[in-house]
This record gives structure tokens, C-alpha cells and sequence, in this order.
């Protein structure tokens, strides 16, 4: 092993290897990324070298030697504590690591909810830190994705459509957030409830409008704005918004909740208040997660394919990796009928 100016051992460099081999750096680079260019003779010679002076190329080498880093960014924006209490991203998460499996490149996730860390990031895009971006549950005009879009890297969307100047720009995938609320609110409306209540998440993200425009497109003035409401998109925030609700609106009888954990607050709510599901108020909620089979009652909720979503943006971001144009996939919802609804 070369030694370092004091005798202590020093790391291989690819200098080292070029001398052992008797060729340049440059095709020593050349052979470990087997161009076309070094003759198989010489590349025998480079493994060779390699193998007597024990080189391994560190990862910054390696993205200096082959001009990529290897690895798939997974930018998420939202709160930190939302990365892990919500279902939400461990499945996209999932979908995003299989579907890199085997691809050669590895997913890193980028926590990024404050403008200092977003700037970060983007700095850290900007050294090419990353060969792509997957942007989990991307805000509509959002000054973040005027920087992605600026960043000379490919970027995936994954969970909201985004409309122009963006369009082939990004690739997008997305499930049908407005038709999936069309299907919740048909299974209130063909039950024959008529003072509907919607116990929705914050009101800038975007999945909220999208799942408001659907239940009010089937249910009209069933659904009075007054009826409406937003939270956090967890347990205790649907529970203290729906009790509050109960209060100002007693005759409700049906909650279209914007998520699983928001229903299962509304279902302690509705319990507290002495109403019986569904024979006085149906609930239906939002995503299927695991929690959802398990509540009492079981939940009717709408399934999203977040898996599904995850795979496909990271096959997304590996084919415009490879020189591929942006393109978008739209991905269907569909009723799980349980006996909350």
C-alpha cells in the first residue's frame, strides 16, 4: 500500500493504479467504465493493476470516473414528523426502492421542509449529488419547482399533477386524486345521505383540493360549504375537528374523511358523541391503509396504489437518466367496501 509523507498507510488512488499499469489516469477511467476506446488488453492490464494495489474508488471517484453519482433523490417536503407517522411515504418509499432494484442506482432520501434545507438541497443538486429527483407530493406553484426545473437534472413528480410552464419539463406520476372522491362520495349518495360532511386535510395541499373538487361534483348541494372543514391529516386532528363538527352540525350523516387516520378520529369522535356507524353517520376515508381493515368499524375507504406509484417514478427517473423525454402516468383509485359505509 502507497505510503503517506509521515509512513502511515494512504488510500489507492487511481494515479496509483495508472503507474502499476504503465497507462494514464485517463485510461485507467476509460477502462474501469469499459469504453469503447481501451483495447481488452488493456483493460486486463488496469484489473490487474487494480487487483495488486487493492484500489477501490470511492463514490466521489466513481461519479468523477463515470460522471454519474448512482443514486435517485427522494425530496420531501413536507414536516418531518409526517415522513414518519404517515403510511403515506413508507409506501411510496417501498415502491421507489424496488423499483430501483437492481438498476444500479440507490435512493437517498432528502428530508427538505424549511427554505434553508431546500436551499441545501438544491446546492447539493446543483454538484449533481444525485443522478435524478423524485419530488414526493409536489405543491402547485411552488417556487421549488421553478428550481427544479432550473437544476439541469432529470425530476420525476410523484403524487400530484402539476400543470404548465412544467409540462415536458418533469416526468409525473399520479393517482387520480378527483376520481377516487367521486367514488367515496357515490357510496354516501347512493345510501341515500343527504347531509354530508367533508373533514378534509390542510387546505393548501394540493390532494385536498383535488378530493374536494370530486365530492362536489357528485354531490352538489349535498355537500353545504358550511359542512367542510380542514385538519392536520392525522387521528387527533379528526377527531377535535369533527367533534366540533357534531356540535354546530347535529344532523349530519355521512363524514367523507381526507385520509384513514383523519376517519379514524372521526370514528372516536362519533363514538364519544353517542352515534352509531353507519346506521346514524357513514364514514369513508382516504387511502387504505393498514389501519383501515382494522378499525371498528372496518373502514370503507378509496385505495391508492402508492406502491405502484413509487415503482413507476423511479422507472420514470431511471428512463430520463437514460436520455428518455418526460412523459406522465395517471394511475386509477378504486372502493374498498367495508362496513363503515
Amino acid at each position: 500500500m502507497p505510503q503517506g509523507r509521515r509512513g502511515a498507510p494512504r488510500a489507492v488512488t487511481i494515479a496509483d493504479v495508472a503507474r502499476e499499469a504503465g497507462v494514464s489516469r485517463a485510461t485507467v477511467s476509460r477502462a474501469i467504465n469499459d469504453s469503447d476506446l481501451v483495447t481488452a488488453e488493456t483493460k486486463r492490464t488496469v484489473q490487474e493493476a487494480i487487483t495488486r494495489t487493492g484500489f477501490v474508488m470511492n463514490a466521489r471517484g466513481r461519479a468523477l470516473a463515470t460522471g454519474r453519482a448512482e443514486t435517485v433523490g427522494v425530496l420531501i417536503t413536507e414536516p418531518l414528523d409526517e415522513l414518519f407517522d404517515d403510511p403515506t411515504y413508507g409506501r411510496v418509499l417501498r415502491g421507489v426502492a424496488e423499483g430501483l432494484l437492481g438498476s444500479g442506482f440507490l435512493p437517498v432520501i432528502i428530508q427538505a421542509s424549511s427554505e434553508s434545507e431546500r436551499a441545501l438541497a438544491l446546492r447539493s443538486f446543483g454538484r449533481r449529488s444525485v443522478d435524478a429527483v423524485i419530488h414526493l407530493t409536489p405543491y402547485r406553484g411552488s417556487d421549488l419547482l421553478g428550481s427544479l426545473a432550473g437544476a439541469g437534472l432529470p425530476v420525476v413528480l410523484c403524487g400530484q399533477l402539476v400543470d404548465s410552464p412544467y409540462e415536458g419539463i418533469f416526468s409525473t406520476v399520479y393517482s387520480d386524486d378527483v376520481r377516487g372522491a367521486r367514488l367515496a362520495a357515490q357510496r354516501v349518495a347512493t345510501a341515500g345521505r343527504h347531509q354530508v360532511a367533508a373533514v378534509l386535510g390542510p387546505a393548501d395541499n394540493p390532494a385536498t383540493g383535488d378530493r374536494l373538487r370530486g365530492y362536489e361534483e357528485v354531490l352538489g348541494a349535498r355537500l353545504d360549504p358550511a359542512r367542510v372543514v380542514h385538519t392536520r391529516w392525522d387521528s387527533a386532528g379528526g377527531l377535535t375537528t369533527t367533534a366540533r363538527l357534531l356540535v354546530a352540525h347535529p344532523g349530519i350523516d355521512a363524514i367523507l374523511a381526507g385520509s384513514d387516520r383523519i376517519a379514524l378520529g372521526a370514528l372516536a369522535a362519533l363514538q364519544a358523541a353517542g352515534r352509531r356507524v353507519p346506521e346514524d353517520v357513514a364514514v369513508v376515508g382516504f387511502d387504505d391503509h393498514a389501519i383501515a381493515a382494522s378499525a371498528s368499524p372496518p373502514l370503507t375507504t378509496i385505495a391508492q396504489p402508492l406502491v405502484e406509484e413509487g415503482r413507476i417514478a423511479a422507472q420514470l427517473a431511471l428512463e430520463m437518466i437514460n436520455g428518455a423525454d418526460p412523459r406522465t402516468e395517471v394511475l386509477d383509485m378504486r372502493l374498498v367496501p367495508r362496513l363503515s359505509a
